[in-house]
């Protein structure tokens, strides 16, 4: 009896991380084609959603308990000034020009990056906020890193659309995988401040960038990084609609609502976006 119990059990863990893999794999083939055969700005766009953050936070709570993850929220949320500064670090690390290995290029920029998002979340998880702190924090840190994205990236230049193979498309799904593994896994380890905070690491974007940036330089994730600094402010949606909807509507039907009201939010943040980039131009 207790060996049936036990290998119910790995079976449903088994089922639990294949979905955890299929799910990623889905997502970030879908971003990649998106970046290079439409636009690398819309593939930043739609970084901005909950996709990565999303499926960390969904299994988190399916696994720990929708209680564990709403008191992890506000560290959550200051967590995504570490997914801002990550991607400045990984943009300006990326433009250093004694390398000219662009895989050593990319380890560095990469592990430079990695090191400064627990750096600043290890700052954040010592530090004692509320919700609307946690807000403020965020916000701040967004408006700064807009002044300083703007004048880091221009318009992008129009590129090729090459193929990608099954290899490349297969390892980016497996690398999100592995992340996302790796932070619902740790989350009844580290506690809910450390859970929210892994939840903003951009575990959709950072597969993304390592993509594009081995496959085509310079020339297109830069404008992935360009996009996501504007659309990142729809995980801040997230995790206030997380807090409202989830413990009314439970889990599933909450991640619904929750996903329609981000679509809505980009939707609309993109129109102004784009009519205040016009208005600009014509004076």
């Amino acid at each position: 009896m207790k060996s049936l119990k036990i290998r119910k059990k790995a079976k449903a863990l088994g089922t639990l991380v294949l979905i955890k893999l299929v799910l990623s794999v889905l997502i970030i083939v879908g971003l990649a084609e998106i970046s290079k055969r439409i636009s690398p700005q819309i593939g930043g766009i739609i970084s901005g959603l909950p996709l990565g953050t999303g499926l960390s936070i969904y299994f988190i709570s399916f696994e720990q308990g929708v209680d564990f993850t709403i008191k992890g929220v506000p560290w959550g949320i200051a967590g995504l000034s570490a997914s801002i500064l990550f991607c400045v670090i990984y943009l300006l690390v990326s433009r250093m020009k004694e390398s000219t290995n662009r895989i050593l290029l990319i380890a560095k920029s990469s592990f430079i990056s990695i090191a400064s998002f627990f750096i600043f979340g290890y700052f954040i998880f010592l530090m004692k906020f509320n919700l609307f702190q946690a807000i403020l924090i965020f916000t701040t840190v967004f408006f700064i890193n807009l002044f300083i994205i703007n004048k880091l990236i221009r318009t992008p230049e129009k590129t090729n659309k090459p193929t990608s193979t099954l290899l490349q498309i297969l390892s980016r799904g497996v690398t999100v995988g592995i992340i996302l593994l790796i932070i619902t896994g740790v989350a009844s380890i580290v506690g809910s401040k450390w859970a929210g905070i892994l939840s903003s690491f951009p575990s959709t974007l950072f597969p993304l960038i390592l993509v594009l940036h081995y496959e085509e330089g310079s020339k297109l994730f830069p404008y992935v990084i360009f996009g996501f600094s504007y659309s990142i402010s729809t995980l801040l949606v997230f995790y206030l609609c997380y807090i409202y909807f989830v413990p009314l509507y439970g889990l599933n039907i909450g991640f619904l609502i929750i996903y329609g009201i981000c679509v809505i939010y980009l939707y609309f943040f993109r129109k102004i976006q784009v009519t205040l980039r016009l208005t600009r131009r014509s004076q």
